[in-house]
């Protein structure tokens, strides 16, 4: 699935401030969790003091078989390793854990895998179409297996960047 799938009416739906707000803490050196709107993931604005691109929108990620809208950019993806998911009894929510080492300055030995971000997905179904999409997304610690999992993950990284 593809954002530009989307039929318009979704995306207007999703653009609703009220409607699909975003709890984010986006990480690392952040000293405030704060709230966002969707739309700002969803569409390129004009604004004399920011010009963003099309790898600065979200794009969705299929994990485990799920279509998932998470709130980073598409610059992200190739950095993104699932370390766990955890769907609800009736599928409408999803719980993940996520290692992102797009900022490669803070991945440099297996350790730092201790990084990682904490995501809630809720189940979208209008308009003909069944997606998840994160309502929270906030930097985490990694801990006990979600911990080794990540350093897995970061240790083959980190050897094959060497390679």
């Amino acid at each position: 699935m593809k954002l530009t799938d989307l039929p318009q009416a979704v995306l207007d739906d999703l653009c609703q401030d009220q409607q699909w707000r975003l709890d984010i803490d986006p990480g690392f050196d952040s000293k405030h969790e704060f709230w966002m709107a969707w739309h700002h993931f969803l569409k390129l604005t004009q604004s004399s003091y920011y010009s963003g691109t099309e790898d600065d929108l979200a794009e969705f990620l299929t994990l485990e078989g799920y279509s998932i809208l998470l709130p980073v950019p598409r610059s992200h993806h190739a950095s993104i390793r699932l370390i766990r998911l955890i769907p609800s009894a009736d599928q409408q929510t999803l719980t993940l854990f996520l290692q992102d080492s797009y900022h490669q300055d803070w991945f440099t030995e297996p350790s730092n895998a201790r990084y990682g971000f904490l995501a809630i997905a809720d189940r979208y179904q209008k308009h003909d179409c069944d997606f998840y999409i994160a309502s929270y997304y906030h930097f985490s610690y990694l801990v006990g297996k979600d911990y080794e999992a990540a350093v897995e993950i970061l240790t083959q990284k980190l050897s094959e960047s060497y390679s």
